[in-house]
Parts: structure tokens; C-alpha cells; sequence
């Protein structure tokens, strides 16, 4: 398995689990306005990672704008970059490791080519709940403000 980069981060006195942290990576993409999100749990497959969070994209400049948010994100709020960030040169597929779960961010037409989804089918599907994901990203961006207040 990959070197989990959030080993001991947290934000305050909370700890984030690592579904947690992607669903916070999705809510990011989609403020983006990335769309057709899934989170898959990969731990029952005994995968390289524990989750794959999915996102799609209209166009590459959309692709990189997303990943890099999602990137800046991660790094203004825990500190952490990922292992690797690759696909950035052609941003039709976007990929960040962060050890313990990756985000995929596709231009949709990669995305329908690839069908990560049906590759992975095995694992276990989150719901994704758009506003619960929105409130949580507020309250921890908020977090973040009050802290750098401080």
C-alpha cells in the first residue's frame, strides 16, 4: 500500500478518517464544478489504496483547474502534497495519490473509456451526499480561518 501522507493530520482537535478526506476532495471538485461524482471503497478488495474518488470534467482546462484546487486544498489545510499528481500535460485524466485514496479526475470522454467504475466494481459504492459534502467543506474552511485568525 501507498505511504498515507495524512498519517496524524489534523485539523483542531479533529482527526479525518480517510473517507472522510476524499469526500473532502470531491466536495472541492465540485465547488469546481466537477460533476458525476463516485467514491468507491476499495479496502475489501485489498487494493493498492483504500478509496477512489471519481470526478468528471467537461474539458482539460476544466480537468487541471479541478485538480489543482483540489491540490491547493489539501496542501492550505492539512500541509500535505500528493505522493504523485499525474496526467497534468494532457488533463484528460488526472490523477492524485494521496497514499490512502486517490482522486481521478477525467474529462468525461476518458473517463467513459476507461470505466473505472466497472473496473472496480467489486468494491463498495458510497453515496454521495452533495449538500452534507458542501456543509462539511464550509465548516472545515471555516476551521481553517479561525485557526490562522488565532
Amino acid at each position: 500500500m501507498n505511504k498515507d501522507v495524512f498519517s496524524g493530520h489534523k485539523l483542531g482537535d479533529r482527526a479525518f478518517s480517510t473517507e472522510e478526506l476524499s469526500c473532502l476532495g470531491i466536495a472541492v471538485g465540485l465547488e469546481k464544478k466537477a460533476f458525476r461524482p463516485v467514491l468507491i471503497d476499495l479496502r475489501p478488495q485489498g487494493a493498492f489504496t483504500e478509496y477512489f474518488a471519481i470526478l468528471s470534467a467537461t474539458n482539460p482546462r476544466q480537468v487541471s483547474a479541478i485538480a489543482e484546487e483540489i491540490r491547493l486544498f489539501f496542501k492550505k489545510v492539512f500541509g500535505v502534497h500528493p505522493v504523485t499528481a499525474d496526467g497534468f500535460e494532457t488533463s484528460t485524466w488526472v490523477l492524485l495519490d494521496y497514499g490512502s485514496f486517490f482522486i481521478h479526475i477525467f474529462q468525461e470522454a476518458t473517463r467513459d473509456l476507461y470505466k473505472l467504475e466497472n473496473l472496480w466494481s467489486k468494491g463498495r459504492f458510497i453515496e454521495i451526499r452533495e449538500q452534507a459534502l458542501e456543509t462539511v467543506l464550509k465548516d472545515v474552511r471555516a476551521s481553517v480561518q479561525s485557526s490562522s485568525a488565532e
